[in-house]
């Protein structure tokens, strides 16, 4: 098998993980070496003849074809309709004091919701605020619960300006990053990318700057502006970290009632000034994981079709790929 062959067999093994058949520009944005649509499409037509994929329609899998393409296409029709309720919501979330950028993220992103998803968003946080931010937005969050709507705002994910540069470096966060779909905060997005431009080593054929040449909601009212002068100064910043202190203390009583390791509190749970992450589970890693299997099973040696970096953690990518 030919490398470019093998990468897109990669790319869809990856994909197969989340039961999700992929089209053919796809398979070109998410292959990890440099192509071209043309090459990937001929390439396509010479696997599925060779028998290593299947296509049906405009979809291709490793597996189950006809299913899983099915299966996509009413996950397509649902996440479209809650794309609707999910910029509603951005748009709200955007009026919160300190939020400098909100993004779709999560399986809404890559319109793959079944019926529990829930609307998963990335925030962006004014430098220094990203605590008193949080804290203003989960109380609303708590209100939410009251009239079962909690499922409509699932925020676990929050940057400030100060630090957009992800600490894991690895396929999956990659792909979490250049697969977000801002709605407020441009400039804010546009540094993000920027300082992530690591995942284009990932990606080579894709620049999620391209999301930014649509026009994104930019407005602060005045409830915004009057809050955020109320806690602006060295009494705000001293309030962001007390109330990060308290946070990370209810976090680790609370990881440990509900029975998870504590040695996978630092990994799963992150705290830091500027960056607030709550993912237990490892599910980052089990993903990796399961992907690796995936390529062991297919016949792949893992040493050598990545780097170890690229799935288990992360000496850190600097390359600058404009």
């Amino acid at each position: 098998m030919n490398q470019l062959k093998h990468e897109i067999v990669k790319t869809i093994l990856y994909f197969d993980i989340f039961s999700f058949p992929l089209k053919e520009e796809e398979i070109f944005q998410f292959c990890q070496i440099p192509t071209q649509l043309p090459v990937v499409q001929q390439t396509l037509s010479e696997l599925v003849a060779e028998g290593q994929l299947q296509q049906t329609g405009d979809y291709y899998a490793v597996r189950e074809s006809k299913r899983l393409a099915a299966l996509r296409v009413k996950k397509f029709h649902l996440s479209t309709k809650l794309m609707l309720k999910a910029h509603r919501n951005a748009a709200f979330i955007s009026q919160f004091p300190f939020v400098r950028g909100v993004a779709i993220s999560g399986s809404l992103s890559k319109y793959a919701a079944d019926e529990a998803a829930d609307i998963d968003f990335f925030l962006i946080t004014a430098p220094d605020r990203l605590w008193i931010c949080r804290s203003f937005l989960h109380l609303f969050k708590k209100l939410t619960f009251l009239i079962g709507r909690q499922h409509d705002f699932c925020m676990n994910y929050f940057l400030d300006q100060k630090e957009l540069e992800l600490k894991d470096k690895n396929l999956y966060t990659a792909f979490e990053s250049v697969s977000i779909i801002p709605v407020y905060g441009k400039e804010s997005f546009r540094a993000f990318f920027t300082k992530n431009n690591w995942a284009r080593e990932f990606f080579p054929n894709t620049d999620p700057r391209q999301k930014l040449e649509v026009q994104l909601q930019e407005r602060n009212g005045w409830l915004k502006r009057s809050t955020e002068f109320l806690f602006g100064g060295q009494w705000g910043q001293r309030m962001n970290q007390k109330i990060r202190r308290s946070t990370v203390s209810w976090w680790r009583e609370k990881f440990r009632r509900q029975g998870y390791q504590m040695d996978q509190f630092d990994k799963d749970l992150r705290a830091t000034n500027g960056e607030s992450k709550y993912h237990p589970n490892d599910y980052q890693h089990r993903i990796l994981q399961a992907y690796r299997e995936r390529l062991e099973h297919f016949s792949f040696n893992t040493s050598e079709v990545f780097k170890t970096s690229e799935v288990l953690n992360t000496p850190e990518k600097t390359s600058e790929r404009s």
